[in-house]
């Protein structure tokens, strides 16, 4: 079978790897989004499917636009049969869409038709989801909105956070998409998605990472779970001058004292209690503005915090 692998991030490596051990769904050629700076100071990097893609041998296109000009041409030419797309980052037009005889196949982790978009693991931990499924699914021109080939349930461990969630979702896709190509000649009986229940996961905004010490205490740790590694959470700590304090790791806190949201109740070796508009809130793992991570007891000593000290709420 002629593949060919559209992927950019992490969550996408499982699956290229899969594809590529086996001689049979081996891809032709790899297309990513192009190189950019992963940090500040740092030269321009492949993303980590490219990077990947070069360890594996296989010939890496990185581009703008794959539905057009020379990317395009080059995907013509390639003439795959079945095209597999993993996060790729952009979104595929109709010449790229109907190219392959049976079509572009694309893992999205939630179980459609919840959470269509860019943003459906992080968006589902912010509501509190802990049932959630993967989907393997033949695109169509409609968002996320094409018809289900393979869909598997999924525990989305209250315990972990984006990073992880997004890591263990990438592992589990990967042997669901081998299943699905090794059924593709047989004929697969493809299920048309329920409109009626659709929701939307759109990307992260700045302001997602934003905590509110009115909001409860489970809404705020499934807030700090969801926003890692970005937007991540901030809270702003009062005072003569309001200090911005990034937040890695938070959990809820079983503490019997109560305060006002954001006021801070204790400092103990777990960590620095909030308070919240229901219950309260244990912050494990700070980071001060160009300053590494640090636990947050040890944080708390840097800048000499005391119970009473509040938190913008």
């Amino acid at each position: 079978m002629r593949t060919v692998f559209l992927g950019t991030p992490e969550i996408a490596i499982p699956t290229l790897r899969a594809m590529s051990a086996v001689e049979e769904y081996r891809p032709l050629a790899v297309f990513t989004q192009p190189a950019a700076r992963r940090s500040r100071r740092g030269r321009p990097e492949p993303s980590a499917v490219g990077a990947v893609a070069g360890e594996l041998g296989l010939p890496v296109h990185e581009v703008e636009a794959v539905s057009k000009g020379e990317a395009l041409e080059a995907l013509i030419a390639l003439a795959p049969d079945v095209i597999v797309v993993v996060a790729f980052g952009q979104i595929l037009k109709k010449a790229v869409l109907e190219r392959p005889k049976h079509g572009c196949l694309n893992f999205h982790p939630s179980m459609l038709p919840a959470y269509r978009g860019a943003a459906p693991v992080q968006r589902a931990i912010l509501e509190g989801v802990v049932d959630s499924g993967l989907t393997v699914m033949r695109l169509v021109k409609k968002l996320d909105a094409g018809p289900i080939l393979l869909q598997r349930p999924w525990r989305m461990d209250p315990a972990k956070n984006a990073i992880e969630l997004l890591a263990e979702a990438g592992d589990l896709g990967a042997p669901m998409m081998m299943e699905t190509l090794a059924k593709l000649d047989a004929g697969i009986e493809p299920r048309m998605q329920d409109e009626s229940g659709v929701t939307f996961a759109p990307p992260l905004q700045k302001s997602d990472g934003e905590l509110h010490f009115a909001a409860s205490a489970v809404e705020l740790v499934n807030r700090v779970r969801a926003v890692q590694p970005w937007p991540r959470a901030e809270a702003w700590l009062l005072g003569e001058h309001e200090t911005r304090v990034i937040v890695h790791h938070a959990q809820i806190a079983e503490s019997a004292q109560s305060g006002r949201p954001g006021e801070v109740l204790a400092i103990n070796q777990q960590g620095i209690v909030v308070a919240c508009g229901s219950g309260s809130v244990c912050l494990g793992e700070l980071q001060l503005e160009g300053k590494p991570r640090k636990p947050a007891r040890d944080v708390a000593n840097g800048l000499r915090l005391k119970p009473g000290a509040q938190f913008r709420d």
